[in-house]
């Protein structure tokens, strides 16, 4: 094959096919297991070459009969049955046979099927295990597992007699959970009957749990959930069980099947002993939408104990009745902190209007624990945008930016919602605090809340004199990284941002992004935890920045927001904290007018490195919607920086931002020695910038690096259409002087080549 030059994908194709099945006679066994993995890539459908690789089960390298048996089974080579049996029941290597029989599962195919019960019934022929000692369990036991999956895979009814035979022998209890599943998956009268016959097992819990475990899947996998009326009777009557747990599975493997039976019985488990069978009776009756179920709850709620009435706030919340608020609400009068956390959690989901005047109630009272009424202010902004929802003729007055905003209300009986939720913004709590910040914003009209947070930014609500010092900044390492700090002051806490503010960072983490730090290290999870003995709750104000962080990032959010958000983003550049600044240029990335263009270049040149990566990261939003090569420039002249991390976030910023500029200088980038610039830079590669130079880098960098970036090198080069590289590495595996190399050009061919057709079950 040297000197083809393939002219499309096509002929390009058909010389790999060819070199490779030529690769499958030389005596190097790594190049013949690399061959192999690529014909499979190419989901290759000759008989030839398929016949060629049935052979190979017979190759005297087991690694190679091993990718062999693998392949053949995703390639669902029918005509590989044979010699695939063979191994399964001759092969001295236990991993060959363990793939053999994965492989006879996917081919489905009868004719394995007494070879596998063999398998099954002679625990694996662990006589052909070439080493076992006293210390360690051979292969077979594998095997075995695995012959038993395939015979449920097949669904063969000869195999229902040996899977129960197996399975009525103690010695074989580990294999009793998926024996049952094999069984399930049998369409065998005898298979059901067995199942049916373990529900009444009084002697074994464990079986009569996994069996009616193997019925739900039955179920499942039954067109609409019609079983027999025998199966849907026992698995009723299994609802009396004296085991909870059974009693739980039987609920849920009820809850799947499409019979009037089911209802009535289901219901009944909320009269059920157990709380816990009461409970999960409750949620799977709600998730069925059965009916009168919301009225049986709320009945149950009159004596409860605490734990069930918790869990049934909980079910309510996902009911979407409006007869569930005035309960919920009830509970919101409770010493319970826990409840209270839950029922506040529970109308939030609902989002139904009736209790914003007790939520608000929460949010201001300062005894209340932080995270509950963090929770109401987030509950709050659901209800209140929910009722607001498209109609946007009720503006919400803008907010004093004052701590005395509210008082007077707050004196004559306490405040409305809407001012409950404005006040919240200033509170001692950074929980409560963004939680509330974010309610006024998603209440508010587009326009009215940009606004609101433009005054956020640029004004100081505070009392003049006060000292101020952020959280994240108080526990400041010597790095002076903000996400350090944040890491430093609240542990594991800073590595997960609360659920409720996820949508504020987006694909951003504590790592990356100021914001998600802050927000990572505000609240101690989704149930509450006092802290007020800690003195975590007497700061007398929260800190500023941190608000103003917070706002920076919605206002990034807004979509089009004009000039108005546009300058005062910018003027937050320049108050001279690390986070606000990084915050605002992310969001100026997001909002991505030109105008903001000069003072995000001056960030460039900032001391703080996480200032200029968020520069870089802007610039990449700027350059993206900026017709000029304006943003694309101050790219080019970072990728000589010193830095690899900046030289790294330039290439995939100006990959982002594409153009002219982007065809000019990342092919350079593919000599870079760093290999993270390296991969950055092919995957921003587009077909329009390929040619002769490019082709011949990219086949350079699959074998830099130790070959670490091949399959990253062949993927850009599948995407380029490079079709030169193609037959540059086809020589290269035709020279035996270059055979250590053989295996790199193999893999990258297997990718470039690689088919996304989809292979039938």
């Amino acid at each position: 094959m040297c000197g083809v030059q393939p002219i499309n994908r096509s002929e390009g194709r058909e010389a790999v096919i060819a070199a490779l099945c030529g690769l499958l006679e030389w005596d190097n066994s790594l190049s013949r297991c690399c061959a192999v993995r690529a014909l499979g890539k190419l989901k290759v459908s000759d008989a030839g070459v398929r016949q060629r690789l049935t052979e190979l089960l017979h190759d005297p390298d087991p690694d190679v009969r091993l990718d062999t048996a693998v392949i053949l089974g995703d390639l669902r080579a029918t005509e590989a049955v044979e010699p695939l049996i063979e191994n399964l029941l001759t092969d001295p290597e236990g991993e060959v046979r363990i793939e053999a029989a994965r492989a006879l599962s996917k081919l489905r195919t009868p004719e394995a099927v007494e070879a596998l019960i063999r398998c099954v019934r002679e625990d694996g022929l662990p006589q052909l295990d070439l080493s076992v000692d006293d210390l360690e369990f051979g292969d077979s036991l594998e095997v075995q597992g695995q012959a038993l999956e395939a015979l449920g895979c097949i669904g063969d009814r000869r195999a229902t007699a040996p899977v129960i035979e197996l399975l009525s022998n103690p010695e074989y209890d580990d294999l009793q959970e998926s024996g049952f599943r094999v069984l399930s998956q049998l369409d065998d009268i005898s298979a059901q009957s067995f199942l049916l016959g373990q529900l009444s097992n009084a002697n074994n819990r464990l079986a009569r749990r996994r069996a009616v475990q193997a019925l739900a899947e039955l179920a499942e996998a039954t067109m609409a959930g019609e079983l027999s009326t025998d199966i849907i009777t026992a698995l009723i009557n299994t609802l009396l069980d004296p085991e909870p747990t059974v009693r739980i599975s039987a609920a849920r493997a009820l809850a799947v099947v499409d019979s009037p039976l089911v209802a009535v019985p289901l219901t009944l488990l909320l009269n059920d002993l157990d709380p816990e069978v009461r409970a999960q009776a409750a949620e799977i009756l709600v998730g069925m939408r059965t009916p009168g179920v919301v009225d049986r709850l709320l009945q149950m709620l009159d004596g409860a104990e605490a734990d069930l009435t918790m869990r049934i706030a909980g079910v309510l919340g996902n009911t979407g009745e409006p007869r569930s608020v005035p309960a919920l609400t009830q509970m919101l009068t409770t010493n319970d902190e826990s409840l209270r956390y839950q029922a506040v959690s529970a109308l939030g989901v609902l989002a139904l209007s009736g209790p914003e005047i007790e939520l608000a109630a929460i949010l201001t009272d300062q005894a209340v624990h932080a995270n509950t009424r963090a929770r109401a202010a987030a509950a709050l902004g659901n209800i209140m945008s929910a009722a607001r929802d498209g109609d946007w003729t009720t503006e919400v007055v803008a907010l004093p930016l004052s701590q005395e905003a509210g008082k007077d209300d707050a004196q004559e009986g306490g405040p409305e919602p809407e001012q409950a939720l404005k006040d919240a913004v200033f509170d001692a709590i950074d929980a409560v605090a963004f939680a509330a910040l974010t309610a006024v914003v998603k209440i508010m009209a587009p326009a009215t809340a940009a606004g609101f947070l433009v005054e956020l930014l640029q004004n100081d609500p505070f009392p003049a004199g006060q000292e101020i010092t952020p959280p994240a900044l108080a526990g400041k390492s010597e790095t002076g990284r903000p996400e350090e700090a944040a890491t430093t002051m609240t542990g594991k806490q800073a590595a997960t941002v609360p659920g409720s503010l996820q949508d504020l960072v987006g694909e951003h983490s504590a790592e990356n992004s100021t914001l998600a730090a802050i927000l990572a290290g505000s609240e101690d999870g989704d149930q509450p935890v006092d802290k007020r003995e800690s003195g975590a709750a007497t700061r007398p104000v929260p800190p500023v920045h941190s608000i103003k962080v917070l706002a920076a990032s919605l206002l990034g959010g807004l979509g089009d927001p004009g000039s108005t958000v546009v300058n005062a983003l910018i003027e937050s550049l320049n108050q001279g904290d690390q986070r606000l600044t990084r915050e605002a240029l992310l969001a100026l990335g997001r909002i991505g007018d030109p105008a903001a263009l000069e003072s995000v270049l001056c960030c460039l040149t900032a001391d703080s490195e996480d200032t200029r990566l968020a520069a870089i990261d802007a610039l990449a939003g700027l350059g993206g919607r900026d017709g000029s090569e304006s943003a694309g420039k101050p790219l080019v002249t970072l990728l000589d920086d010193p830095q690899s991390l900046v030289r790294d976030c330039a290439v995939r910023a100006l990959g982002a931002a594409g153009g002219p500029l982007a065809a000019q200088h990342l092919p350079r980038m593919l000599d870079d020695e760093n290999r993270n610039v390296c991969r950055g830079a092919m995957a921003a590669l587009t077909p329009t910038m390929a040619s002769p130079e490019l082709s011949e880098r990219m086949v350079g960098n699959l074998f830099r690096f130790s070959a670490e970036l091949r399959h990253d090198a062949a993927k850009a080069i599948k995407r380029l259409n490079d079709f030169d590289s193609t037959s540059r590495l086809l020589e290269i595996l035709h020279d035996s002087d270059q055979e250590a190399v053989h295996w790199i050009c193999i893999d990258a061919l297997g990718e470039i080549y690689a088919s996304n057709k989809i292979l039938a079950n």
